[in-house]
């Protein structure tokens, strides 16, 4: 090394080489970009409207499907337990609810009639604990 102050002179070894331009250059495009992927992210963030609709669109296909699951299977069951309860339930009480649904179809005027009174009754009743 001389002394003489000349720019031809070669630096110390301790002192950092400086970057030239095009890695300065190259440097603030990628501080820029993921400054913008920053930006977007918390744009979406702070998007709320937007989130909540997604979330309800997710919970909307996940009980979609739960429902169409459940569906499905109450669909293959349901011969299995039409079949159990009309072994579990005695022929009597078959009989009388056959009885009944028959009687039911016939006179479904004598159907109204009863549920008319039961209302009435119920009616009653309510207001009777009302006043008191």
């Amino acid at each position: 090394m001389t002394q003489s102050g000349s720019p031809s002179e070669e630096r110390p070894a301790t002192e950092p080489a400086r970057p030239d331009r095009e890695e300065l250059a190259a440097g603030i495009e990628q501080t820029r970009q993921d400054l913008a992927e920053t930006v977007e992210a918390l744009a979406a963030k702070a998007d709320v409207p937007t989130r909540v609709r997604g979330k309800a669109t997710e919970v909307r296909e996940r009980v979609g499907g739960s429902f169409t699951s459940l569906t499905n299977t109450a669909r293959e069951k349901a011969p299995r337990v039409r079949e159990r309860a009309g072994r579990a339930v005695p022929e009597p009480a078959r009989r009388t609810t056959r009885r009944a649904a028959s009687a039911v179809g016939e006179r479904p005027a004598v159907l109204y009639a009863v549920a008319g009174a039961f209302a009435a009754a119920g009616l009653w009743v309510w207001r009777l604990r009302r006043r008191s």
